[in-house]
């Protein structure tokens, strides 16, 4: 139980660290997706069962916060966190430094993309190439450097 509202704080601040903080790491108008980062990991730690699940809470607390579409992030990150808790099982632990950052990278790029599709099934029109090319792209590459980091502490605080 204490775990819980571990993993629970955890999800907390990383949003309030992305709702305040992460404005004054912006490259080029660019910010790290706190909350993608902590589902990757928490599903590569516990599985698609707490993944899927953690994806959905943060998702929804995203969506809560902004002032998109209420679900999209709910509905993205759920899939995200399952998906990613799969791959738990497939990867092998003592690599998973070198592994996360690739994993965060397509996952970031999977985002964009799943983002697309839902928002295209609401009418909501907008450039895919576009939004890759300028925002999920160089934003990949930014959650990807901070992947790391982000594992460690959350591996940190949970043990």
């Amino acid at each position: 139980m204490m775990k819980t509202y571990l993993k629970i704080g955890i999800i907390v601040a990383a949003l309030l660290i992305q709702l305040t903080l992460i404005n004054l790491f912006t490259i080029q108008g660019l910010k790290p997706d706190l909350i993608l980062l902590v589902v990757i990991v928490f599903s590569l730690l516990q599985g698609a069962e707490e993944g899927t699940i953690f994806g959905f809470a943060s998702g929804l607390l995203q969506d809560i916060f902004s002032t998109g579409l209420l679900g999209v992030n709910a509905l993205v990150k759920t899939v995200i966190g399952f998906i990613c808790g799969i791959l738990k099982v497939r990867i092998f632990a003592e690599h998973i430094l070198f592994i996360i950052p690739v994993i965060t990278f397509i996952v970031s790029i999977g985002q964009s993309i799943l983002i697309f599709l839902v928002l295209h099934a609401f009418g909501v029109e907008y450039s895919l190439v576009w939004s890759l090319k300028q925002v999920a792209l160089p934003e990949a590459l930014y959650n990807s450097l901070l992947s790391p980091f982000i594992f460690l502490a959350v591996k940190r605080i949970l043990k």
